[in-house]
């Protein structure tokens, strides 16, 4: 794998060098002049410096490098590389400062300082998490080991020799001495660089203790800037003169920084905190940096920089903490400030270093938005409900609190008669209507699809049955969208806590049982939780639970009711009507279970279970020789949406069964064909393509359009029970029976009517000349022996 080097950091890596070299050289001037214990501790301090310098120097060279992987850096092997380093400068100083070393000695010494260096510089590789490991070329491996034991020995000759010359500092010797020990320096790093050896396979691992590269170098160079800064205040006699010579290079770091004293002034800033804070160059120096605070944390500020100074502290990697400095606008910034104490002449400093956090703040809020709020509705999401929830069970008072479970009626019809981007525009307006009628007094969330929750801190059930009534009359109010006038509803479902319960998912599910009961009883209604709600569910819950396993169990039986001619009272036909025999509950009507098939997605099987069941049994009636039948089987809304497959079902079963086409009757409700009419014509004239004839079932209660009627391929009315009900009491009931007959008949339709339970309503049936009828006057529904039984025995008188 190659590698490239960005130059703008190599030659920033030189001046790094450079300043470490033309401090070593200032200290060894200081050491020779100092008594013996001063100059053990300036060796000391220059040692560190100058192994800082050399440190620092090796990780801006390794950000030059730049690899096709990120690289990651193990935080304590790279801490541990900085001891080499440390140790083989102190015993350049200790070389330079104290004694003076013959030829021999020197080369010694030299030869312990560069295998010092190249400790450090493959200690600091080794800090490199790569994964298959890296290997290294032995020739260039040696030729790092030969360059840094000569660049050692050149840089001992040079320290002894122009640190101090004559008593008398000669200051461009010394720079240019330092400068050629700054190639050296980097001559050596980039040979050890070239002997590095990865594959093309080769990663970074990601691991415990792992930095990435960039950041690693940036703490680095910072605090091996910030050490060298301060040992060149605290070495000269005039911190301004001081200043100057390192204000280059400290204005070149990746990184903001400053140098405030114990009294809370500061004594210096880079180029880049005053960029990043808004103040020209030079105008921070000497202002107090409670100018940098934001008022809130002033005070407090004051207390914890006295007893920071006060405190030893370590310096370490990751210390930094996030806080907010305020710029020069007046605005805020999210920053990570490291801070590290320092003493120089005497006094105690702290040295800032600063990173701007903004970028990473804005990307953690649009991650937080992401993760917390709906994209379609600005609304939070429901994973903001959950957290909203906990906090308001942790700190409700005694009022407690509301929760609405909102749900839209009529959505899914909008999504499919005009697409899903119609949709959403919907429920963006919704989303709108729903804030602004609760407003201040509560939260709205989308919990999913079409479904809202409201969560209403404080009040009472008297003030979220007030608000749910609003949300009702705002969310009724007609949409245009497309030039269409759109209409949906709401229903809803509250609880209160802690009335209903104390914890989160008991709430939500007893607030959704309130909804489904209010969808139940026609919907575009507000319904409070009530116990027996949370029963009835239950119940339905076991029941569809049952309801999966009957059929496999043989728990569905067939009933037929016998379908008369009035004229003669002869059986011209069956309807069959499925019935459960469930085993603890007794016999279930369809009425109780044919629901919940249809909710659940139950309905299609169970629907092609009784039209075969019910044509293998009168087709073997017919094989029998019994009279022929017509017989009706019910169609699902399910099944009807579905034509095709509906239609390819019937003929499959007719034909498996010998079963005569015209011989069939599929009934469908008002209702389930009036959802959508054209779809409902082309579903019953492709069955009329097989000779089925077509049935609309419970006339009169679903309010179907006459111009509509005219065009369904019907062959017959059922009159719906309620209309015949009181036709012997009642003369508005006969006179509506006759309107259906006389219109049924101009339409070329035949008549049944259906509930006929007295002798009584048969005359005005007669006289209303109704063809047909049905009823417990002349058969309840019942099994396929006793249906045949009475096949067998004579018409009615």
């Amino acid at each position: 794998m190659q590698g490239s080097y960005d130059y703008r950091a190599i030659v920033l890596s030189f001046l790094i060098a450079w300043f470490a070299a033309f401090v070593a050289i200032q200290l060894v001037g200081r050491v020779r002049g100092a008594s013996t214990r001063q100059a053990t501790t300036w060796i000391w301090a220059g040692g560190i410096a100058f192994g800082l310098g050399i440190w620092s120097m090796h990780f801006m060279g390794m950000l030059a490098f730049r690899l096709p992987v990120p690289m990651l850096y193990d935080v304590r092997m790279t801490a541990l590389s900085v001891i080499p380093a440390v140790l083989s400068s102190v015993l350049a100083l200790y070389v330079a400062g104290t004694l003076r070393r013959g030829f021999p000695q020197l080369l010694l010494s030299a030869l312990f300082m560069g295998l010092g260096i190249c400790a450090m510089h493959y200690v600091g590789m080794a800090a490199i998490t790569f994964s298959p490991g890296a290997s290294y070329a032995t020739f260039w491996v040696v030729a790092s080991v030969v360059v840094a034991v000569a660049v050692s020995l050149v840089a001992l000759h040079l320290l002894v020799r122009f640190s101090w010359l004559e008593s008398e500092p000669r200051f461009g010797l010394q720079v240019g001495a330092s400068a050629l020990m700054a190639l050296g320096i980097c001559g050596m790093h980039y040979t050890g660089m070239a002997a590095l050896q990865v594959g093309p396979d080769t990663y970074c691992l990601t691991r415990a203790g792992a930095v990435p590269g960039e950041q690693l170098s940036l703490v680095i160079v910072s605090i091996a800037l910030l050490y060298l800064a301060a040992i060149t205040i605290g070495s000269q006699r005039d911190l301004h003169a001081s200043e100057q010579r390192f204000r280059a290079l400290v204005d070149g770091a990746p990184g903001a920084m400053l140098i405030v004293d114990e009294d809370g002034r500061i004594n210096l800033s880079n180029l880049e905190a005053e960029r990043l804070l808004g103040y020209r160059r030079g105008e921070l120096v000497g202002q107090p940096v409670d100018l940098l605070v934001p008022e809130p944390s002033r005070q407090r500020y004051a207390s914890d920089r006295h007893e920071f100074l006060r405190t030893p502290h370590r310096i370490h990697i990751g210390g930094a903490r996030e806080v907010h400095c305020r710029h020069r606008d007046g605005t805020q910034i999210p920053i990570e400030l490291g801070l590290n104490p320092l003493t120089v002449q005497g006094r105690r400093v702290v040295v800032a270093s600063i990173m701007d956090l903004t970028e990473r703040k804005n990307a953690e809020q649009r991650i937080r938005r992401l993760a917390y709020y709906d994209t379609l509705t600005g609304l939070p999401n429901r994973s903001h409900f959950q957290l909203r929830l906990e906090e308001q069970l942790k700190h409700a008072g005694e009022d407690g609190f509301g929760l609405i479970f909102a749900d839209l009626d009529g959505f899914k019809e909008i999504n499919d008669s005009l697409g899903h981007s119609a949709g959403d525009r919907v429920l963006a307006q919704i989303a709108h209507r729903l804030r602004e009628g609760v407003g201040e007094r509560g939260e709205v969330f989308r919990f999913g699809g079409d479904e809202f929750i409201i969560l209403l801190p404080g009040g009472s059930s008297t003030r979220d049955a007030g608000i749910a009534e609003e949300l009702i009359r705002r969310i009724a109010v007609p949409i245009w969208m497309e030039s269409k006038q759109l209409g949906v509803t709401l229903s809803l479902g509250s609880v209160r806590h802690p009335e209903h319960g104390n914890e989160h998912d008991g709430l939500v599910k007893r607030a959704d049982i309130a909804l489904y009961q209010a969808k139940a009883i026609g919907k575009n209604v507000h319904l409070r939780f009530r116990a027996d709600m949370e029963e009835s569910v239950t119940r339905r819950f076991t029941l569809l639970n049952d309801l999966r396993g009957a059929q496999e169990q043989g728990q569905l039986i067939l009933l037929y009711q016998p379908m008369i001619e009035l004229r003669t009272r002869r059986v011209i036909g069956a309807e069959a009507l499925v019935c459960w025999d469930h085993p603890q509950h007794g016999r279930i009507t369809p009425s109780t279970f044919i629901p919940v098939a249809e909710e659940h997605g139950l309905i299609e099987s169970l629907g092609e279970w009784v039209l075969e069941e019910a044509v293998r049994q009168c087709s073997s009636w017919r094989t029998r020789g019994l009279t022929p039948l017509r017989l009706a089987v019910n169609v699902s809304s399910a099944q009807f949406r579905d034509a095709m497959h509906l239609r390819n079902m019937v003929d499959r079963v007719l034909r498996r069964h010998g079963y005569p086409a015209d011989g069939l009757e599929l009934e469908i409700t008002e209702r389930q064909i009036m959802r959508d009419p054209e779809s409902g014509v082309a579903s019953m004239k492709a069955l009329s393509e097989l000779g089925v004839a077509m049935s609309l079932d419970d006339f009169g209660t679903g309010y179907s359009s006459l111009g509509h009627l005219r065009d369904f391929p019907l062959r017959k009315l059922k009159i719906d029970r309620s209309f015949t009900d009181q036709i012997d009491r009642d003369p508005a009931g006969l006179a509506i029976v006759r309107a259906v007959v006389e219109l049924a008949r101009n339409l070329g339709m035949r008549v049944v009517a259906e509930g006929v339970e007295r002798e009584s309503q048969v005359g005005p049936l007669r006289t209303s000349e109704c063809a047909e009828v049905q009823g417990f006057l002349f058969g309840a529904p019942m099994s396929a022996a006793e249906f045949e039984r009475r096949l067998l025995r004579p018409a009615l008188a």
